[in-house]
């Protein structure tokens, strides 16, 4: 009886069909095999033979390529679990661009086994997209897979070393909506990390700030001198703190509604938000683009393209 099991399950491996997923629950007998037919099998000790899967050493490559990030979303996939002093999370999934297995989302026949378990094959994501490309072909083709894949590991490249803030800037209550100004705060020199403070020296030095100073940040939509009608871009507006404090207060309403703050009450003015002070730096380098500090009619620096 033994040797008949073994027997059934050896012509079974040879002749299974893969599902594209998980494990095989089925599988067809082959021309000749009296009295198989179509045998169903429940056996999870049977695995999907004919899926190509990455290798652990690829896994973990591409992880850490990705930063542990999801290259789509930009969500986090790994942390700390409390599990135990040693025990982590992840959430992270190792998913194929190219299907793993015939009938799977974009298999493309013309692949080596080889090729589909290349780490070019593989794009870092979390759980909701991983599920998302596979139910949505039409939405993430091959090609834009492998788009968005570049362009993730392109960011964390200029990421690297880089911190997450620039300051520890702590963001009031923004005003009413409609407004202008989308959200303000306040900091101090000496709390900006280095590379922001650099990028504000210019500011620093002009209005004699030193590393106690605290600035008012009215982080503010200018609309742009070119482009589409009505179109607003980001800017950071440095102010002394004392005058930001009256116009929270409700002291100026008319500054929250587009009006001019009093000339001689800001410091300077930059492109962009300090949340985004880092993909502002790195949209200047794709980009080329070249600016300058220019005094402003006004009597204070701003940095302008």
């Amino acid at each position: 009886m033994r040797a008949a099991v073994k027997v059934l399950l050896a012509a079974l491996r040879s002749t299974l069909t893969a599902e594209a997923e998980g494990w095989v629950f089925w599988a067809r007998g082959r021309s000749g095999d009296s009295g198989i037919g179509l045998v169903s099998v429940l056996s999870e000790a049977i695995p999907d033979m004919a899926r190509d899967d990455f290798s652990p050493k690829v896994k973990a490559a591409l992880a850490k390529r990705a930063a542990f990030l999801c290259s789509i979303c930009g969500a986090s996939t790994v942390g700390p679990s409390r599990e135990s002093p040693e025990a982590f999370t992840n959430i992270g999934v190792s998913a194929h661009i190219a299907g793993a297995s015939q009938g799977s989302a974009r298999y493309d026949s013309a692949m080596t086994a080889e090729q589909r378990k290349s780490i070019r094959n593989a794009i870092w994501l979390c759980q909701t997209h991983a599920k998302a490309i596979d139910d949505d072909v039409v939405t993430w083709p091959v090609k834009r897979l492998h788009r968005v894949k570049a362009d993730h590991e392109a960011r964390m490249l200029l990421e690297i070393g880089v911190p997450r803030a620039v300051t520890d800037l702590t963001v009031m209550n923004p005003p009413e909506p409609g407004r202008t100004i989308t959200a303000y705060g306040f900091l101090r020199v000496r709390d900006m990390v280095p590379a922001y403070r650099a990028f504000l020296q210019p500011i620093l030095d002009d209005k004699k700030l030193s590393e106690d100073s605290q600035l008012g940040a009215l982080m503010w939509l200018l609309p742009t001198a070119r482009g589409s009608r009505g179109a607003r871009a980001p800017w950071t507006i440095f102010v002394k703190p004392a005058c930001l404090r009256r116009v929270a207060a409700g002291g100026s309403r008319t500054a929250f509604s587009g009006g001019e703050i009093p000339p001689g009450a800001i410091f300077g003015r930059v492109p962009g938000w300090p949340d985004e002070f880092f993909e502002f730096l790195a949209a200047v380098v794709q980009t080329g683009s070249v600016f300058r500090w220019q005094r402003t009619p006004q009597g204070y620096l701003a940095l302008t393209q």
